[in-house]
């Protein structure tokens, strides 16, 4: 997903920056921030679901496969390693693990921003 905390960093402080320019205010120029912070979580978030949603609909296409005798491979992907049950249930809770994560970032900033409004 993100490798390291720095593009968050950066998105921030120029959500601060752009804010306090076209606006002036403080409160304007955190909100500001916040909300490419909440953009920038909420298009990962929304990604990851996306995800989550093709691995379930892969793993019962998968046991369709199975159970009719068919191969759900392209014919290209045939010299790749096979991916086993235990690698598809690892990045299933991986996919799972990430979604709380980033949901949970995306309530958490929906919440300070209404905490900032409310407050003024």
């Amino acid at each position: 997903m993100v490798t390291g905390c720095a593009p968050i960093f950066i998105l921030g402080l120029l959500g601060v920056s752009l804010g306090s320019w076209f606006f002036g205010t403080h409160i304007a120029a955190r909100l500001t921030g916040l909300i490419l912070l909440e953009g920038f979580l909420l298009y990962f978030a929304l990604l990851n679901w996306t995800a989550q949603s093709n691995q379930h609909r892969s793993i019962n296409k998968g046991s369709e496969a199975a159970d009719t005798g068919q191969d759900s491979s392209p014919a290209g992907e045939n010299d790749q390693a096979p991916f086993t049950d235990e690698d598809r249930a690892e990045w299933v809770h991986f996919l799972e693990t990430e979604g709380r994560i980033l949901w949970t970032g995306v309530v958490f900033l929906a919440l300070v921003m209404a905490a900032l409004l409310l407050k003024n």
